[in-house]
């Protein structure tokens, strides 16, 4: 079985040191590392998937790392429905708005939007059995630049652990306690790679790399949860972004089992969102939209920002978390 076909990609583990492992007191006499977390490298692994499958035209997932060796499942279980929150995302680099967002759909319990006249955050939990941090291959409008997509992968492991560890010494998370945490799913996380720009071909890829991981009897439901900040939500609904089956495929995504979980971030406007959901076209749709309530600490953290950040030396550089900062500073990146 050629490397490109392997089920479980094979990593350098060449390890990275996070700084917090220095305040903990766990380096030894020499002032090395006595504890590191292990990160894999993922040159190999993005470098078979762009020759296999970036002009492939099939919607495709592949898994880079299971952080829970049961994943999809968080125990070794059967389901008839498997639920499963998606971060995707450039991470160019990641940050901890995408951390929030991940975790809000884990803890949380928002209302969909055809329930607006509640208060957001007194629905029912997403009730998430998976989570899944994918990095693009592509993008719809942004060219590559910045971090190399093996970089950039290498980043999506670190951000991955910190979500799924839950350190407690860590004051950004959206959960309160640990036994927070532990009620959530938030430890069975994986990340990979998907080659289609678009959310209709990406729900497919997902589902399509559920079920192949799925080892319960029978063929489960998947329902995939993506998260979305607002400007995003936006361009799901644009029409350039289909072909002239236009609203069709829209519908498709939600009957397939497609559903959206955004948030609102700073910089847009309460009525410009008001008035999005009570446009006509949006109606149908209206029961499988949440909304997420972001910690505020993190809703003005966007990669844009973080990267002019590292380039000036200021504040924004806390915006990620350490260990990644270390990765981006060691690689000198974002520097131009």
């Amino acid at each position: 079985m050629s490397a490109s076909e392997s089920e479980t990609p094979t990593f350098s583990r060449r390890c990275w040191a996070d700084r917090s492992e220095a305040a903990a007191g766990l380096l030894d006499e020499q002032g090395q590392n006595a504890m590191k977390c292990v990160t894999p490298e993922y040159d190999d692994f993005v470098k078979s998937f762009i020759a296999t499958h970036a002009a492939d035209r099939k919607p495709t997932v592949k898994i880079a790392r299971k952080f829970c060796d049961t994943w999809p499942m968080p125990k070794q279980t059967t389901a008839a429905t498997i639920r499963v929150a998606v971060m995707d995302s450039s991470f160019n680099p990641p940050h901890y708005c995408h951390g929030a967002y991940i975790e809000c759909m884990g803890i949380t319990k928002p209302k969909s939007e055809d329930q607006r006249q509640q208060k957001v955050g007194e629905g029912q939990s997403l009730d998430i059995d998976a989570f899944l941090l994918l990095l693009g291959s592509l993008n719809a409008d942004k060219p590559q630049q910045g971090a190399s997509l093996a970089q950039r992968m290498r980043m999506v492991d670190m951000l991955a652990t910190t979500v799924a560890a839950g350190e407690t010494s860590d004051t950004w998370h959206s959960w309160v306690n640990r036994d927070e945490f532990s009620a959530s799913n938030l430890h069975n996380m994986a990340i990979g790679m998907v080659n289609t720009p678009r959310f209709i071909d990406k729900s497919q890829a997902v589902r399509d790399i559920v079920r192949q991981e799925y080892k319960g009897s029978g063929m489960p439901q998947v329902l995939c949860f993506f998260a979305m900040g607002w400007d995003t939500l936006i361009r799901f609904f644009d029409a350039k972004y289909y072909g002239p089956d236009y609203p069709a495929e829209i519908d498709q995504f939600f009957a397939e089992g497609g559903r959206i979980a955004y948030a609102r971030r700073t910089g847009f406007l309460d009525s410009d969102v008001e008035e999005f959901f009570v446009a006509t076209r949006i109606a149908p749709y209206l029961c499988f939209i949440y909304e997420l309530e972001l910690p505020e600490r993190v809703k003005h953290i966007s990669s844009t920002q973080v990267r002019r950040a590292i380039s000036e030396n200021s504040h924004g550089v806390h915006d990620t978390p350490p260990r990644i900062l270390e990765y981006i500073n060691s690689s000198q990146l974002y520097r131009d």
